[in-house]
Formats: C-alpha cells, structure tokens, sequence
C-alpha cells in the first residue's frame, strides 16, 4: 500500500493554473492572531451547488482539473454561474483556472492599481524571501510583529513577484516604511509588475481565498478543539489517503486568519479534499474561517481552558468552537467527541447529520480497546464502528490517540470510505516533531511533547508515562494563557504527576511552580521534585541530572507550551545519550 504522505507541505495558489510555493519564512506573520478580520460579507457557494459524490471504496477517483485553454482569460469579476465553467468526466462543475493582471487583482479586492502591469499573476507569497521558489506571484504585504511586509516589497519584485498587494498608507508609517513606498513605484515599472493598495492587506488575503473557494466545488473537512486538532487533522488526512488520493491539508498548525487562506489559495489542481485546522483565540475566529473554506464536514475534539485568558472563559470557548457546527450545512456531518459533554451539545447548533466518536459505548465509533505496544513505541486500538470492529496499529505512543483515530474513522466513513481501509491507512500516520513523538537515545525512550501543552494533554501524556516500564522522568513546563484557570490547572497537574511513581520530576521556569507545589501535595518527596529556571543554564542542568539518572529502560516525558522552549533540552538529550527517531 502507497503511504499517505501528511508531511505539511508548502504548494500552490493556482491564479493562473500554475504551481506556487506557500511561503511561511515571517513567522511573526504567520502566527499573528487578530479578532474576526473579514469584515465583508464573503461569497457563498450557491446552495444548489453538487457536492462531491463519495468515492468508492479503495478506489480513487479521478481529481479535480482546471481546464488549461481558460488560463488568461477569465477572471473572478462579473462571471455568471457556468460561465467559463467545464465539466469533470466525473459531473464535478468547476470554474476555469483565475488569470488576474494587477486591474482584475484589484477590483476583486476592493483596492486600486497604483502600478498596472501586464504580468499576470502565478501564485502568492508573504515572505519575499521565498519570492524566489514562486515567480511571477502575488506578493501580499501583511504587517507582522517584528517588521512591515511593505518594508520587503521591493526585494519581492527584485525576486520576481509580478504582483505587490500592500496596505493603504495612513500617515503613521515610519519614516523606513514610507521611504519603501516611494521606492515601490519605480521598481514595479522596471519589473513589469503591478502594486495594488487595498484597504488592509490581511483582509485582501481572506478576501482572495474566500473568491477562489467560492468557484470550486471542494470537500472540506474542518476540524477544531482546544486540544488534538492537529493530530486529528492528520489523522483524518491519512484516512483519506493523502496526497495519493487527493486529501491535503493545512501545513503544520497553520490555522488561522493567514495559515488558513494561504493553504486553502495553494491547493493544487490534483486536490479533491481539504482538510482544514481551525484554531480560535476569541469569538468569531472559526466563523469567519468557515466563511472562507466553506467546510460540509465538521470535527470538534474537546473543550479546555486554552486560551481561556483571551477567549474569556470556557464557556466563550466552547461557544467558539460551536460555530464549526453552526456553519455546516443541511446535508453536512458534525463528527464529535463523545466522551466530552460540551461537545456533543454542539450537535443542535446547526441542521447537520450528528454522529459521534470515542469511549461511549453509544458513540457511532466506539473505543472498545487502547493500549501501549512499548517495544515499538506504538498503541493498539479496537475499535467498534456500523461496519464492525476495527483493530488499528496506530504509530504514534499513547493511548489517547485512540480518540483522533476513532474521529478520522467516522469522517472516512463520512466521505464514503470504509473503516477498514481507514484504518489501514491509520497505520501510516505520522505526527510533525514534538507532538508526542518517540525518540531512542541510549536505551532511553524520549517523549518529546514539547510543542503544546494545556491541562486534558498534560494529563494524557503523563497517563502514558505512568503506562511505560522501567524508570520514568518528567520535565514539565508552565500551561500557557489559562488565565484564572492557571494556579488549579498546574497544581492539579502536579497531583497526577504524585500519582505517575516518578523517579524524577524536574519542573523548568517559575510560571510552572504550581507544577512542584502539586507534586509535594500529592506525596512526592523533596528529593524526587527539582525546580530549575527556564533559561540554558536549566535546560543545562536538566540534562545533566537526566544523564546521570536514567538507565536503558527509562522513559523520559519532557512537555510544555512552545513559549517555554524544551524542544531545546530535547536536542540536547538526544546528542548526550546518542539517540535516534523512531
């Protein structure tokens, strides 16, 4: 069986039908979160729309094309439903392939042509550092955190970019910034290339994916929760077969206000599904991602208290993640968790099809099964779905994964894929590094689960610790952004640690303290409980201690928030005892 390959992957924004890299090189840009940014009300699909038929199991079916002989002539303005349209061999109706010049770019954002160039648009990119692998594209221009996109737009047009699109100058910019505008002009002229200003570049790119999503007809499977997304998401993906079938999906966690756009405007033309992460920070977040991707599949996970400082409280996050729920329509699925009563009341937000997934032993995918395989570092699933049982090697360690497979199973089977092939495609699966993948050093198991942390994962992953053989050690870091929730969540997590029978429990920075004074509650001694600063001489001294400690046989939890930075121990891990991924 071909693998299914769910490695995030950066691709296309088919404009003119040509294939463009994503470029994610800002990080300040491509993490940047704001509230709610598409103020216009986007184009929906029209209700009458086909949707994609489900595939024959085991067969795949042939992929979406743009008909090539429209690239330069059509555009996304004034087109009326079926113009400029061809039909798939297999009844799909799609639009043509978008060749927009610097005009048509503009007046589908609502902008103006300060520059009009004849170069037509290939593609789209937001670090023009990257403008390079993407010649001929769409420079947007976004603010970020620690620079101003309009800042680069000249080295994007040195680069190849035939497009700048840039945010309409207020009279606050820095004297830096205004000296890049003056100079924007001369170069686009020189590169042929057009500069659109629009009202607010950020809102230009939901304005652009949601255009483009509007004239294709695409299944979308949106998943969201407060913890397990991105496993799911990739789980899901792997279900579907992956790229071998068709089935992308947002690269890494890009699911915001930018990750998103960018990787739905990418999709290649080969693309029959997408499966889209949706993160939310405050209310409104997921609908307006909804409004974009248009998704008839909804995935909700869980409900924790992540983010609950800035959603401000759980109960706006579980309303949040609800309008995943509320956006599908009538002939849509709503696959929830279970095991999570907040979740399953989300299935009477919105008229979609209900089914459920997890240890219920009502849910319509039940967990009748979930066990460590330690010698693999695999876990072992059962699974009891309307086709029968399924028996998974899933080759990821923990049995909370059962979860995520149990929703991927469900939404395979939503799509018209049995479980049984779901499930063997389960078995090539794979996590991006530091969401609790393995690693060998020595004889010495490392969880490396450094990527997130909030109160429902920390407790899942040290239910694995507490599940392995031999001698266990736990570093843990500070939960970030719970708020009022903070001080209880880390103390509580500090009780079930108690509970793990440790033989070492280093807890890294202040912010974790909670973590250490929950541990000592629960009957941990003074002696098996080490705090050390979140700093490179912790870390140091972290690895020192570990080094001296374990034995081939140990197992090693090492989690927290990304802000913490223990992906670094784990480096330093893996070369003091001489390790390798598993």
């Amino acid at each position: 069986m071909r693998r299914p390959s769910i490695t995030p992957r950066r691709s296309t924004w088919p404009l003119a039908g040509g294939r463009t890299r994503l470029n994610h090189g800002n990080s300040s840009v491509a993490s940047r979160k704001t509230s709610s940014p598409f103020t216009a009300s986007p184009p929906r699909l029209s209700p009458t729309a086909a949707r994609l038929p489900p595939p024959t199991p085991g067969r795949r079916d042939p992929p979406l094309r743009w008909h090539r002989r429209w690239a330069g002539s059509l555009s996304l303005l004034g087109a009326k439903r079926g113009e400029g349209s061809v039909q798939t061999s297999v009844g799909r109706r799609i639009h043509g392939p978008l060749a927009l010049d610097g005009v048509e770019l503009a007046a589908l954002l609502n902008g103006e042509v300060r520059v009009a160039g004849a170069r037509k648009i290939r593609g789209a990119a937001i670090d023009s550092r990257l403008v390079g692998d993407t010649p001929g594209c769409a420079f947007f221009a976004l603010p970020g955190a620690r620079t101003d996109g309009r800042l680069h737009a000249v080295a994007a047009l040195h680069a190849g970019a035939a497009a700048v699109v840039i945010s309409r100058a207020d009279g606050s910019e820095s004297a830096e910034v205004a000296e890049a505008l003056r100079a924007l002009d001369d170069a686009a002229k020189s590169a042929g290339a057009s500069v659109v200003v629009v009202p607010n570049a950020l809102h230009a790119l939901g304005t652009a994916a949601t255009a483009w999503r509007a004239r294709f007809d695409l299944e979308v499977i949106g998943v969201t929760g407060s913890v397990g997304k991105t496993t799911t998401k990739e789980f899901i993906t792997a279900a579907l077969g992956g790229v071998a079938e068709g089935c992308y999906s947002t690269p890494g966690n890009a699911n915001n206000e930018i990750g998103l756009p960018l990787a739905l405007l990418n999709l290649p033309d080969e693309a029959t599904r997408f499966v889209a992460e949706m993160g939310m920070y405050v209310l409104g977040d997921i609908r307006s991602l909804c409004a974009i991707a248009q998704p008839r599949i909804g995935v909700v996970t869980a409900v924790d208290a992540v983010h609950a400082e800035r959603a401000g409280g759980i109960a706006a996050i579980e309303s949040g993640k609800g309008e995943l729920i509320a956006a599908l329509p009538a002939d849509g699925q709503a696959i929830l968790a279970a095991d999570d009563p907040r979740v399953v009341a989300m299935g009477s937000r919105g008229p979609a099809r209900v089914r459920t997934a997890g240890r219920a032993a009502d849910a319509d995918v039940a967990i009748r099964d979930a066990h460590l395989i330690e010698r693999s570092s695999h876990t072992s699933v059962l699974l009891a779905t309307t086709e029968g049982e399924v028996q998974l090697e899933l080759p990821v360690f923990g049995a909370h994964f059962a979860q995520a497979a149990a929703l991927a199973i469900a939404v395979a089977q939503a799509c018209g894929v049995s479980a049984t092939i779901a499930g063997e495609r389960l078995h090539s699966a794979s996590l991006p590094s530091g969401r609790a993948t393995t690693q060998l050093a020595g004889g010495v198991r490392i969880i490396d689960d450094t990527y997130n942390a909030a109160p429902r994962s920390m407790a899942a992953a040290l239910a694995t610790l507490a599940a392995c053989t031999g001698q266990r050690f736990a570093v843990l870091g500070a939960m970030g952004e719970l708020g009022d929730w903070s001080a209880a969540a880390h103390e509580a997590i500090g009780r079930t640690a108690a509970s793990s029978e440790l033989a070492m429990l280093i807890v890294i920075g202040s912010e974790a303290d909670g973590i250490a004074e929950g541990a000592r509650a629960g009957g941990m001694s003074v002696e098996q409980i080490l705090r050390l600063p979140a700093d490179a001489a912790g870390l140091a001294a972290a690895a020192g201690m570990l080094g001296d400690r374990v034995a081939p046989g140990s197992t090693i939890l090492v989690k927290a928030s990304r802000s913490v930075g223990l992906e670094r121990l784990v480096e330093t891990l893996m070369k003091q005892l001489g390790g390798v991924a598993q």
